[in-house]
């Protein structure tokens, strides 16, 4: 036996390890076998329970097509351009695009702007844990950090993936299904509305700046214009015929003033009786004063005749021109009770009211034509005192100078009338383009499966952790065993050679109840979480 003993002691060292290795670790996991299949039973059925308490999750996707993909300004590519490259320009990659994207569309603006939209309450939990960081920040009020509190929850609940340089997918995870689908195409919505306001940000500063100008050269325009005026009234106002008294001039501008407003309204009021007469069947146009009372009325024109001459010697106030102005009001009265007989007469079997119609008709044809006669001759007088006036060289300095004005003014006032519209055109341009470099291709459905939990993953992950928990706690108990397990164990120890061993004899079923116990605990709760796991599921479908 010794001489045995010293055989073995003196095999190669590699045999030696090669066997122990193998024979060892294949015995450590027999011995210990319920370790590993106790965790294998239950782990995976514990974690399978468990994702029917968890909170179901929905996720809504949004894909957007980006019809332009250039990432550079005109400007900056066309200087890339001429550069050849040379210039050390790097084309954004797809990594930085997608985070540019994912925060313009998880900005504070964009996630306010949601909040808005669908009109989303701030939670008393928020608004305590605002009031509680309120003093951290004393410059923004309680209701602004709450906003912002609720806008950063909601950023985790979106995530922004770029399925190539122009294909942006958005989705947004709810625990309901429709919020999921409602936020995902609000958040599109949004994001392709801050794109195209940022599109036209540029065509709406030139609007801006022209109609600015605009409105500055118009009032300036508009100041040279009364300039001109006022210069040319006191012109008016500086001489009439002999009388040169600007109180004479302003009454016969004031005169003339109200003429032209009187025949205006004789105009408007004639044009409106001959409407009546022709619906009531009467022709207006055939009706004419008799031969006597048209003389009446070159009389009463003659008096306008004889106003020219007074004028040119007398003052618009002086007595013979009121004493004209008089009898010329005296015939004026005369002609129309002379019409009204005549209507009366001619007319008799029309109606009172065709009557009146038609008298009213006449003597309103008599008052503009002497009317325009007077105001006729108001003009000529104010024509000769310009034409007079304007002769004098320095009047007539000033009038260039102000029409030059005028013209000055007038010419930039053109100019930006142009540009604003150019700029108008290239807006509305903008928008169409814009409005179609954003598509959505996809828009926001309605989940009908939850995204999470996954239970076949949660399942997969459930097995192998069991695997990691079996070899774990296998390897835990035998670094805690202490015992003796092979010859070698004893003779390391006890620095003795063994000289025999006796084999440990296994009687049929002896200890055999004893081993299953764990096995029938591992089955049992196996079953336990099996009934579980059906009724938690029968009662989800109810």
């Amino acid at each position: 036996s010794y001489t045995f003993i010293t055989k073995v002691n003196t095999m190669s060292n590699e045999s030696k390890e090669q066997v122990i290795d193998i024979k060892s670790y294949w015995g450590v996991m027999m011995r210990r076998k319920a370790l590993i299949i106790l965790p294998l039973m239950i782990v995976p059925l514990l974690a399978f329970a468990v994702t029917y308490l968890l909170k179901p999750t929905f996720v809504s996707t949004v894909t957007i097509l980006i019809n332009e993909t250039n990432l550079l300004p005109n400007s900056v590519e066309q200087d890339v351009n001429n550069a050849g490259g040379s210039r050390g320009y790097e084309m954004v990659s797809r990594d930085e695009l997608q985070t540019s994207y994912y925060n313009q569309i998880t900005s504070n603006k964009c996630l306010q702007r949601l909040i808005a939209m669908q009109n989303i309450p701030i939670s008393d939990q928020l608004r305590t844990k605002a009031a509680a960081i309120k003093s951290n920040y004393p410059q923004i009020s309680e209701d602004e950090l709450a906003g912002n509190l609720l806008a950063d929850n909601l950023r985790m609940q979106v995530a922004v993936n770029l399925k190539a340089n122009n294909l942006i997918e958005i989705k947004y995870t709810s625990s309901n299904p429709v919020t999921a689908r409602t936020m995902a195409g609000s958040l599109a919505d949004i994001f392709m509305e801050e794109n195209l306001a940022s599109e036209l940000a540029g065509v709406r500063s030139n609007i801006s700046f022209s109609d600015e100008q605009l409105a500055f050269y118009q009032d300036k325009l508009k100041t040279a214009q009364d300039k001109m005026k006022e210069f040319r009234q006191g012109l008016v106002y500086a001489s009439v015929g002999h009388d040169t008294t600007s109180t004479n001039l302003r009454e016969m501008a004031s005169a003339g003033e109200a003429l032209d407003i009187d025949v205006s309204r004789l105009q408007d009021r004639r044009a409106n009786v001959r409407t009546d007469l022709n619906v009531k069947g009467i022709d207006a146009a055939a009706l004419t004063l008799p031969d006597d009372l048209m003389l009446e009325k070159s009389h009463l024109l003659d008096g306008a005749s004889k106003l020219s001459v007074l004028l040119s010697s007398y003052n618009w106030k002086d007595p013979k021109i009121m004493n004209l102005n008089e009898e010329s009001r005296s015939l004026f009265n005369q002609i129309g009770n002379d019409i009204t007989l005549y209507v009366n007469k001619e007319y008799a079997a029309k109606p009172q009211d065709d009557r009146d119609s038609i008298a009213e008709y006449l003597i309103d044809g008599v008052s503009i034509d002497f009317e325009s006669a007077k105001l006729a001759i108001l003009n000529k007088n104010i024509g000769q005192a310009k034409a007079a006036l304007s002769q004098d060289p320095a009047t007539e300095v000033t009038m260039q100078r102000l029409q030059s004005e005028i013209d000055t003014y007038k010419k930039f006032y053109d100019l930006f009338v142009s540009h604003s519209q150019n700029a108008a055109i290239d807006q509305s341009a903008k928008k169409v383009e814009a409005e179609a470099k954003y598509t959505i291709i996809k828009p926001a459905t309605l989940p009908l499966q939850p995204d999470s939990p996954k239970r076949i993953k949660i399942f997969g992950m459930g097995l192998v952790l069991s695997l990691f928990i079996g070899f774990g706690s296998i390897m835990i108990v035998e670094l805690l065993d202490s015992s003796f397990k092979n010859i070698e164990d004893v003779s390391d120890f006890l620095k003795l050679p063994v000289l025999g061993t006796i084999p440990r004899i296994d009687l049929p079923y002896a200890g055999s109840r004893k081993k299953k116990i764990p096995l029938l605990v591992g089955v049992g709760v196996s079953v336990i979480l099996i009934i579980l796991i059906a009724f938690m599921h029968l009662t989800k479908k109810g």
